[in-house]
């Protein structure tokens, strides 16, 4: 298993280098980082979601698309992860909710291994028209005490499959709904993060999900950016940032 860890880097950065990983790996990799700057991320088809980008602007709050479909996420402490399997590697025979079922479990034993009794949540139909990821726990994501710990979303081509997701730290409920014009009502007790829980630290979450991923993917090889791959985001970067801005 590849693994990259990068810290802080933009948003734009950030869902470019998901892509650019995707396209060029030759093995399954996991990547774990963080964003430079509180940033609220849409879903590829959410082009037309209503945001507050007056409050965005004097909060500091970017906002990128992602290349993966699903609901606005707001990336404000936290964790995020991204799996990258490229053919013709076996997971991908899976559909796309096995495969969704395989990260969740990975992601559910590390968890479980630090003590937090997670939950992954069986199959349902979405009601809700919410345009707040964490406002519903999907089909195979995870909960804890009944409240949504961890939101993902996945794209898959003839060529590879990628999901990438958001495992809480913070909640930020409130600054959550007002990016997207909702009350703070509507999503408080929705979502819970991880540090409104326990002290886990940051290093303990990132070294318990290098184990569980290790489990499937085999053991870990580091891997490192090049010239030519950056050379690669950097031309990207454009395509994620948000019509709106």
């Amino acid at each position: 298993m590849l693994l990259l860890k990068t810290w802080n880097f933009p948003g734009k950065t950030n869902m470019a280098l998901d892509v650019v990983l995707a396209e060029n790996v030759k093995e399954p990799l996991l990547r774990l980082y963080t964003w430079a700057r509180p940033t609220l991320s849409l879903g590829r088809h959410q082009r037309r979601v209503s945001l507050n980008l007056n409050y965005m602007e004097q909060a500091g709050i970017e906002c990128v698309m992602r290349p993966t479909g699903g609901r606005a996420v707001l990336h404000w402490d936290e964790l995020t992860y991204t799996v990258v399997v490229p053919a013709p590697h076996e997971f991908m025979k899976k559909s796309l909710q096995q495969f969704h079922l395989m990260v969740s479990e990975r992601i559910a034993e590390a968890l479980k291994n630090l003590d937090f009794s997670v939950s992954i949540e069986s199959r349902k139909k979405i009601l809700a028209e919410s345009p707040a990821c964490f406002e519903v726990t999907s089909t195979y994501e995870l909960s804890l005490n009944g409240k949504k710990i961890v939101g993902s979303a996945q794209m898959r081509t003839k060529d590879f499959i990628l999901e990438h997701g958001s495992i809480l730290l913070r909640s930020h409920f409130e600054e959550y709904a007002r990016c997207l014009n909702l009350k703070p009502e509507d999503l408080k007790d929705k979502f819970t993060g991880l540090q409104e829980i326990s002290d886990v630290s940051f290093e303990k979450l990132v070294e318990s999900l290098i184990e569980s991923f290790s489990k499937v993917f085999g053991p870990v090889e580091h891997f490192k950016l090049n010239q030519a791959l950056l050379d690669q985001v950097y031309k990207r970067e454009g395509q994620f940032v948000c019509p709106a801005n």
